[in-house]
């Protein structure tokens, strides 16, 4: 039989054994895996600066394209051939001009609620009296201030194509206010200087027109 001591030692033997197998059996461990790093303040500073940039970028150039329908007439204020609407007794009194059709159209670019330029053609018709047309090609400025109105210019010259080609000048200002969204109604006054043929009294005569007109226009616009 074995003695106590000789037990004991048999013992500590299978128990170290046996932390043996269980430390090779086991698998090894790796290195340990890293922390995930948390996102720095800086990169999101940055992120916010470049949506404030973007949304603090002014606007770009808009584009507006009208066109413009209207009915009007005119006071001569030079009658030398004493035609049959004047107003007064001698040939530099006023008279009427016939009724006329002006029908227009423009472009302009810049600010969407600031001064825009551009370019303007107008043709306008004659619907009494003597055939009469005339057309003008202008320089044209536009600012849309008002949410419900245009104020508009035109500055250039006015080719009379019939009954005899003539060409004048021409300035005029106008306004539209909006019923709907892109549809507005139109009032305009406008300015002509036409030089004529010399009569006995002049060498060469000028007659200066004022015309009033009222019709309905068209505006769309070409945002950025």
């Amino acid at each position: 039989m074995l003695d106590f001591r000789t037990g004991l030692a048999l013992a500590a033997v299978l128990l170290g054994a046996s932390s043996a197998r269980s430390a090779a059996a086991a698998p090894l461990a790796g290195p340990a895996a890293p922390a995930a790093e948390a996102p720095r303040d800086d990169e999101g500073e940055g992120a916010a600066l470049e949506v404030y940039r973007e949304l603090a970028r002014p606007p770009g150039a808009a584009a507006r394209v009208v066109a413009t329908a209207a009915l009007g007439t005119g006071l001569r204020f030079n009658n030398p051939y004493r035609l049959q609407t004047q107003l007064g007794g001698t040939a530099e009194s006023l008279s009427l001009t016939a009724g006329y059709l002006d029908l227009g159209a423009a472009f302009s670019l810049g600010p969407a609620d600031g001064v825009q330029h551009g370019g303007a053609l107008r043709l306008s018709i004659a619907l009494g009296g003597v055939p009469q047309e005339a057309v003008a090609p202008s320089y044209f400025i536009a600012y849309r201030g008002l949410d419900r109105a245009l104020g508009y210019g035109r500055l250039g010259a006015s080719i009379l194509v019939e009954p005899d080609v003539n060409v004048g000048g021409e300035l005029a200002v106008g306004l539209g206010y909006y019923l709907l969204a892109g549809v507005a109604l139109s009032g305009e006054i406008v300015g002509n200087l036409f030089y004529g043929a010399a009569t006995y009294e002049a060498s060469y005569t000028v007659y200066p027109i004022v015309s009033a007109q009222l019709g309905l226009m068209i505006d769309y616009e070409l945002l950025p």
